[in-house]
Order: structure tokens, then C-alpha cells, then sequence
């Protein structure tokens, strides 16, 4: 019979693990398919790549009809695109291969830490990173973030791979996952890796071996080969792109606070240093792990930072740099961490590894019991919420008032939504929505032929004109921003003159 320390020792608590990953891909892939998409940046994202199907312009994405999006580059979009093209414009089309792609991430991740500290530290790894809560949301998440880190994991691992098997495949994987990250967020991908292998070569002196097993020309030729083509393709179709992704995207989003340059939404001020909060909350509990790290004692930190070709520092440079490129950044959002994660599921693999091995089981570590239980039992909440008490989990979403409308609606009725756009009404409509952005709008669709469906956060429907209140019926509220009402009285069913989407060839 097993002890309590020999259960909760990592080496006891490995046999767990299968069960444990298998368990958090089932319930990310039972989010992928019933929960909605949600506002503003997923359905943002999702309608975007639903654009891409209808108007058949994979070339430039639209933040609107007739409306370039320059934002990022369209990567995550053809990935979203091509599985509405396949399954429909639907959660699961926009979402699987962005699902794909992160169970990629963690195989490249469990291969890493299997080479460095064996076959069960890469289970433990993979399972460590799927369950930071970060992670698992942007595993199938229709957001540019998982294809980054798609192209920067596969650079820091294929270097890495590289360094140790002088594999040319390896080798020319890095400028691949370079390329990636560079179709998917533009030049961010080659800050985020570049600085911790160039960091890294100069701590250990590895330069010669860097040199000769990295084929750098022929692959930052093959690199340019994939990356650039769109670029200046981009360009050309809609001049000034270059410009507002390059200066306004990779400089003013990140220098000036509250940046009023964004064309498609707005700054997110925070005070420097966020990022570092942002990375403990979205890696609970698994970031409790470093609670046992041995190299708090700074005499041994050297030796275990360069042991083993430098593999602590290699991984430990790759987790931090993100963070310090981002600390004093003023525009930061919640996913900023992400790139660094996959490092860091290896380096708490590799301290579970290390503590499995130094004769003291008990205690916190990456792997305690503690630590799985409360993720496991946080992923499964979730996944209940979702599936139990959809009118409480979908508040961030339109896709129930879009099925009421879509209930409801007689020929020729039309959903409107008041001053602001919801990204998710347009995807769940496939673009059938009108939008007012004043009560002189509002007017003019009421005179309009059939019935106005009006979606309004009610705190706005009680300051319309009460002439234009007089003409709606309350249908039904699905969050404290989200009503629906119903015009009374509306002429015969006729078709609404809206003008024609602008579609950009």
C-alpha cells in the first residue's frame, strides 16, 4: 500500500497524468463545439474569417465589408476560414483548426522535455501547459495568439533540437516557426525568440556549434520566401498597411498609453509591470510549482542554469523574456503571457523531474496532488457552466438573441443593433444585421418595410426619443447590456433598401 508522501511525491502522482491530459483535451474540445463565440475579440476574429468564405477574398481580411483589417496578419484567420469552409460557419468550423494547431504546441512541448529529462517529464509537461488556464483558453480560441505561439515554439524547440542532434530538419524548423509567427502577428514573432537564443548563446559560449548546426542564410531565405509574399502583396491591394502595422501595431500600441491610433477598437492602458500579474493568474495553480524551486539557493543556480548544455537557462531565458519585453509596454492585455507558457510548462516538468530524483517527496512541487485537483476541478466547473446554465455562461455572447430573433422573425423582419457593432450578432446572422448608430438612424430603419428588431442595452433604450420607444415591444433580456425588443405595428412585409456590401476584390 502506498503512503500518502509516496501518492503525492511526482514520482507517485506521473501514473495520473495520462488520465489528467486526456481529460482537459476532452473538455476543451467539448467547449470548442457548445460554447459560443464571445465579444469582442473571439467573435471579432470569427466573423472576420466568415468574410473571408463569403466575399472569397483570402487576401485581405475585412474588418467590415468594404473594410481592410490591418490589425494583425491573417494566419489564425485562413485557419478559422478554411474550417468554415469545411464544416460551416459555426463554433466548431472557426474553431478546429485552431485546436489542431495547439495540440501541436504540445507535442513540440512534450518532445522538448522528453529529451531533457525523459518520457514521463514529456507527459508532464504537455498536462502542465494544458491546464495553465491561459493555455487552455487560447487552445481553441479564434484569436491570433495560439498561431503565434505555434511559430515561436516551434523556433525555440527546433533550435534547441537542432543544438543537440545537429539535425538539419531541426534546423530549418526554426525560420519555419519564425515564418509562422510572422504570417500570424507580424515581427513580434522574431522579438519574442530571437533575444533568449542570442541571450542564450552568449551565456554558454555555444556560438561555433550555433553557427554550424543552424543553417541561418539558406533558412532566413526560406523564411522571407514564406513570410513575405503577403506582405507586399497586402500592401499593394491597400497601401498603407505597412505603415499602421508596422509603426501603429509594433510601436504606438505598445509605447504610448492609451494609444488612440487603434482603428479597430481601443488602447488597453495599464501600468508597466502588469504583465507580470497577468502571467501568475493565467498559470494557476500550475505557477504554484515554483514554490520548490532548488535554485532559490543562488549558489547552486549557476550550475543548474548551465548543466546539460545550458538546458535551465535555455528554458528559464524563453519563459522570461516575454515578461521583461512586455513590462514596460502600457498597452497590455490578458493573452500577452502566452508566448511564454510553453517554456515554462517545460521548466516546471523539468523541477518535478528534479525533485522526483532528490530523495524528497513530500512538499509542494509542479506535480502535487494539490495542484491537479484544483485544476481538474476548475476545467470541470467550467465545462458544466457551459453545458448547465447556458443563459448565465453566454452573457458575453449574441447567439441566444440571435436565436430568438431567429424564431421570432417574419419575411422582411431585420435585426438591428443600436451605436455599437457585437461581432458575435454578425457572425450568428452571417452578416444580416443593420446597424444604427444614432436615433436618427434608428428612425430611418423604422420606416423602413417589416418588422425592426432592436437589440439595446436597456440603460440606452430609456434615453431613444419616447415617440421611438413608443414603437417597440420588449421581447426578451439576455444580460444586463443585451435587450431585444420588437417594432409594433410595422408596415407590410417588404424588403429593406440597405445598400449593398462594398467588397474588396
Amino acid at each position: 500500500m502506498h503512503s500518502d508522501s509516496a501518492v503525492s511525491s511526482p514520482r507517485g502522482i506521473y501514473r495520473w497524468l495520462p488520465g489528467m491530459l486526456v481529460f482537459l483535451i476532452v473538455c476543451r474540445f467539448v467547449l470548442l463545439i457548445f460554447a459560443p463565440h464571445y465579444d469582442p475579440s473571439e467573435s471579432r476574429y470569427a466573423e472576420i474569417s466568415r468574410k473571408m468564405v463569403e466575399t472569397g477574398n483570402w487576401l485581405t481580411p475585412q474588418f467590415d465589408y468594404g473594410v481592410p483589417f490591418w490589425g494583425k496578419p491573417p494566419l489564425s484567420m485562413w485557419m478559422s476560414a478554411v474550417g468554415i469552409q469545411i464544416f460551416g460557419p459555426n463554433e466548431f468550423g472557426s474553431r478546429i483548426f485552431i485546436f489542431l494547431a495547439a495540440m501541436v504546441v504540445l507535442l513540440l512541448v512534450a518532445k522538448a522535455a522528453r529529451r531533457e529529462y525523459g518520457e514521463k517529464s514529456g507527459l508532464a509537461a504537455a498536462t502542465i501547459l494544458m491546464g495553465m488556464p491561459l493555455f487552455f483558453y487560447c487552445s481553441a480560441a479564434v484569436m491570433t495568439d495560439l498561431a503565434l505561439v505555434l511559430g515561436t515554439t516551434l523556433a525555440m524547440v527546433a533550435f534547441r533540437q537542432t543544438l543537440l542532434s545537429s539535425s538539419k530538419g531541426w534546423g530549418y524548423g526554426v525560420f519555419i516557426g519564425l515564418a509562422i509567427g510572422l504570417l500570424a502577428k507580424g515581427p513580434l514573432a522574431l522579438v519574442i525568440a530571437m533575444p533568449p537564443i542570442v541571450g542564450w548563446v552568449m551565456l554558454t559560449g555555444l556560438w561555433r556549434r550555433a553557427w554550424t548546426n543552424v543553417p541561418w542564410i539558406s533558412g532566413s531565405v526560406l523564411m522571407l520566401l514564406i513570410a513575405v509574399p503577403w506582405y507586399v502583396m497586402a500592401e499593394k491591394r491597400t497601401p498603407g498597411f505597412l505603415d499602421y502595422f508596422i509603426v501603429g501595431e509594433h510601436w504606438k500600441r505598445f509605447t504610448v498609453k492609451g494609444w488612440k491610433g487603434d482603428l479597430y477598437g481601443s488602447g488597453h492602458p495599464v501600468t508597466p509591470g502588469a504583465i507580470w500579474f497577468f502571467a501568475v493568474i493565467t498559470s494557476l495553480p500550475w505557477c504554484l510549482g515554483l514554490l520548490s524551486v532548488p535554485f532559490r539557493q543562488w549558489k547552486k543556480s549557476r550550475s543548474w542554469a548551465l548543466e546539460a548544455d545550458g538546458r535551465g537557462a535555455y528554458w528559464l531565458l524563453w519563459t522570461l523574456w516575454p515578461l521583461v519585453f512586455f513590462t514596460p509596454a502600457r498597452n497590455v492585455i490578458l493573452p500577452y503571457p502566452l508566448p511564454a507558457l510553453p517554456a515554462f510548462a517545460i521548466l516546471l516538468a523539468g523541477l518535478s523531474w528534479q525533485r522526483s530524483n532528490s530523495g524528497k517527496p513530500t512538499g509542494i512541487h509542479p506535480l502535487h496532488p494539490g495542484i491537479l485537483g484544483v485544476s481538474a476541478a476548475l476545467t470541470g466547473f467550467v465545462v458544466l457552466a457551459v453545458l448547465l446554465l447556458p443563459s448565465a455562461s453566454f452573457q458575453g455572447s449574441e447567439r441566444n438573441l440571435v436565436k430568438r430573433f431567429v424564431r421570432d422573425k417574419q419575411p422582411g423582419d431585420q435585426l438591428c443593433y443600436y451605436e455599437r457593432r457585437k461581432y458575435s450578432g454578425e457572425f450568428y446572422t452571417q452578416g444580416k444585421v443593420l446597424l444604427a448608430k444614432t436615433a436618427d438612424d434608428l428612425r430611418t430603419q423604422l420606416d423602413a418595410p417589416g418588422r425592426l428588431f432592436l437589440q439595446i442595452n436597456p440603460k440606452r433604450f430609456s434615453k431613444l426619443p419616447a415617440e421611438t420607444q413608443a414603437r417597440f415591444a420588449k421581447v426578451e433580456t439576455f444580460s444586463d447590456e443585451s435587450t431585444l425588443y420588437v417594432e409594433q405595428n410595422a408596415k407590410p412585409e417588404g424588403k429593406r433598401l440597405t445598400p449593398p456590401p462594398e467588397v474588396i476584390h
